[in-house]
């Protein structure tokens, strides 16, 4: 076997988690590392510019597509996931946001032992130091304010208004700060979004020890008996095995994981014996408790205001706006949102349970196609924490074998409660003057009104927003332990979004970085202990 294919650790994915474990792993020059990724380089325009986001979201070159089952009406989701270097974090319009604190206490409640906030809170401020070029700890360990920008827009500013006329003040940076807005938070140097896991797989793959392998797909991962030994991969050349001498990792995500799992043998029974699997390790959780959040968007079409450039600006936003200072710096472009808000619904819960996404573009799903004009901007609100749970399973033993994705959306009370509040706690926020005297809604218009309507709106015409977690989760009846090592198994652990147990208040990039960030750790403190 060439040497090449024969190392002490495998990483599956270059995503966020695999990027920071990769880092860890590689700072010890005695650990051989390879990376391997199904993607290839991300270093095309599309994926470096912010007002590339839609386009980088959404390149069928580089996104896995699993189709869900049917739901809301003969709906069916293509959920992308990426696939490239850095995985699905790699257009830059995505949100640095870590959570809140209880978020990570309500893993250790659940059965995570260990994983809890004063953990998350050390990992984020090294990626933060590591990754933007930091010399100090930020102060307290809060976020740096001076990442965030946004774009010096009218219709921006009119909206930071109506926000604040409902109690929704705008501040520099929303990491650890409840109830308020800012721009969206997008790490920045030297004026290009500059995003953290590419710095950091860019760092360690400069190492002699580190191998980033692109155009490289697991098939299955390569048991004997229960042990994990490497990888079957596909390549532009055909089947490799690769050999792990020590432990092989799945970064591969919420979908690529469990998935890996299934088709190397771990699993449910039922679900592998239906698939054509033989049974390595029996795991009724792998695929199971799939989380993620379902939210819509509002398209509005402003009269008679200036959208997309800085200047001029209408009298209601005067030269001394309040909202000017809040941030200097030049904004390059917008990405996924201008202006991320986090506000209360006002269903039963005294802390934020809603986000708000404003963008001065129009997107919506084809509904009422033409009717917006070129004058136009977005309004898209998810809940936070949502209750319903699905499942992605495959289907038969090949990576050509589409998986079975139940999305469970709004299957529970609590989510259509919730977002009926987030619903009706959006348009208000839409009524508030000046601000409503300068729109029309379009999409979906006042004619979706009432509950079943809303309902329906957000099932057939809503989004998802990659926030996936939790199928193979931590806890005392997930699919890992506390050190991340898949039950029934030996020298295989998983370290990404899939074992999260349950959502964060924040978006998933920063939690995945974490994980993959802790995972190193636990591996570096599992060698020493071995010796």
């Amino acid at each position: 076997m060439s040497s090449k294919n024969l190392v002490d650790y495998i990483i599956v994915g270059s995503g966020a988690a695999g990027a920071a474990l990769a880092h860890r792993l590689g700072s010890n020059p005695q650990n051989r590392v390879l990376v391997i990724e199904a993607g290839e380089s991300d270093r095309h325009q599309r994926y470096l510019m912010p007002a590339r986001f839609t386009q980088a979201s959404t390149d069928p070159q580089h996104q896995h597509r699993h189709a869900s089952q049917l739901f809301g009406a003969g709906r069916m989701d293509q959920r992308p996931t990426g696939c490239l270097m850095e995985g699905s974090t790699t257009p830059s319009g995505l949100i640095w946001g870590r959570g809140a604190e209880a978020d990570y206490e309500a893993w250790e409640a659940v059965g995570a032992t260990g994983w809890n906030w004063s953990r998350f809170l050390e990992a984020f401020t090294e990626i933060e130091r590591h990754a933007l070029d930091a010399t100090t700890s930020p102060v307290g360990g809060a976020a740096r304010p001076a990442e965030a920008v946004g774009p010096q827009g009218a219709t921006a500013e009119l909206w930071l208004d109506a926000l604040a006329r409902q109690g929704i003040d705008a501040v520099a940076d929303l990491n650890g700060s409840p109830d308020q807005a800012a721009y969206v938070p997008h790490p920045m140097s030297t004026g290009v979004p500059k995003r953290k896991a590419r710095a950091l797989l860019r760092g360690c793959a400069r190492r002699r020890n580190v191998r980033v392998r692109p155009h490289c797909t697991a098939r299955r991962i390569l048991f004997e008996g229960t042990t994990a030994i490497g990888v079957e991969a596909q390549t532009s050349r055909g089947t490799v095995r690769l050999m792990a001498r020590r432990e092989v990792i799945l970064c591969a995500g919420t979908m690529g994981s469990p998935l890996l799992l299934e088709r190397s043998g771990v699993g449910d029974p039922e679900v592998l014996t239906t698939a054509g699997v033989h049974l390595v390790a029996e795991s009724q959780a792998v695929g199971a408790n799939l989380r993620q959040r379902r939210g819509a968007a509002l398209t509005l079409r402003f009269n008679g205001v200036p959208d997309h450039g800085r200047e001029p600006v209408p009298p209601i936003v005067g030269p001394r706006s309040r909202f000017r200072p809040v941030l200097r710096r030049a904004a390059v472009s917008a990405g996924g949102a201008a202006v991320l808000a986090v506000a209360n619904s006002g269903h039963g819960t005294s802390s934020p349970d809603m986000e708000l996404l404003f963008t001065p573009v129009m997107e919506h799903d084809g509904l009422n196609s033409g009717a917006v004009g070129a004058t136009a901007v977005t309004v898209a609100f998810y809940p936070r924490s949502p209750t319903s749970i699905g499942s992605v399973h495959i289907t038969g033993p090949t990576l050509a074998d589409p998986p079975r994705l139940v999305p469970g959306y709004l299957s529970t009370d609590h989510d259509n409660e919730l977002t009926l509040a987030a619903f009706a706690r959006t348009r208000e926020i839409l009524a508030t003057e000046p601000f409503a005297s300068t729109m029309t809604e379009v999409i979906p218009g006042p004619e979706v009104a009432d509950t079943r309507d809303t309902l329906r709106y957000v099932m057939e015409h809503g989004f998802t927003r990659k926030h996936e977690v939790g199928t193979c989760a931590l806890g005392a009846d997930g699919a890992v332990d506390e050190e991340l090592r898949v039950r029934g198994t030996h020298r295989l652990r998983v370290a990404d979004a899939s074992v999260m147990p349950v959502l964060t208040t924040g978006d998933t990039e920063a939690a995945s970085l974490a994980v993959g960030w802790i995972a190193g750790d636990i591996l570096r403190n599992a060698n020493t202990r071995s010796r």
